[in-house]
C-alpha cells in the first residue's frame, strides 16, 4: 500500500489534543499539505456539538480553505474523533461526509475511547465503503 500522506509526530499530537481535549463532543478539523506533506492542522467547531457525529459550517470550512490557500498549500484532508468507538469511519461519517473522505482527500480518524492509548487512522471513502490508508510519521 502507498502512502497516502506524510505529517510529523508534533502534527499527529495535535490533532491527538484536540480529540482529547474536546472530548466527549467529537473534534474535528482540516489538513493543509504540499506535495503530500502535511504544512498544518487546523482545528474547527463540530457545529453539531455531539459526542456521535460532527460537520464544519460551510462558512468556516471556506475560512480555513482561503488561509490554506494563501500559505501556498492546499486542503489534503480532514479529520475528526470518535470519543467511544473504534477510529473506522461510521456509516453516519460515510454518508455525511463521504464526498470528502475520498481520493485525493485523506481522513484521519482519532479514537479516544481508551484516553490513555489513543489510536489514529487513516482513510479513504470509495464507493460508500471505507479503505483504510498508510501515513507516514516524518522526523521533526
Amino acid at each position: 500500500m502507498a502512502i497516502a500522506i506524510r505529517l510529523t509526530r508534533a502534527q499527529l499530537d495535535q490533532m491527538i489534543a484536540h480529540a482529547l481535549e474536546d472530548a466527549p463532543i467529537e473534534a474535528c478539523g482540516l489538513i493543509a499539505a504540499r506535495n503530500g506533506v502535511v504544512t498544518e492542522i487546523r482545528r474547527a467547531r463540530n457545529a453539531e456539538n455531539s459526542p456521535y457525529r460532527f460537520s464544519i459550517d460551510p462558512l468556516e470550512t471556506r475560512r480555513h480553505e482561503e488561509a490554506i490557500d494563501a500559505a501556498g498549500a492546499e486542503l489534503a484532508g480532514f479529520y475528526h474523533s470518535h470519543t467511544g468507538s473504534p477510529p473506522i469511519p461510521s456509516p453516519t461519517d460515510i454518508r455525511m461526509m463521504g464526498p470528502f473522505f475520498g481520493p485525493p482527500f485523506v481522513h484521519f480518524v482519532i479514537g479516544v475511547a481508551d484516553r490513555a492509548n489513543p489510536e489514529v487512522r487513516a482513510w479513504y471513502i470509495q464507493d460508500g465503503q471505507p479503505i483504510e490508508q498508510e501515513f507516514e510519521i516524518l522526523p521533526g
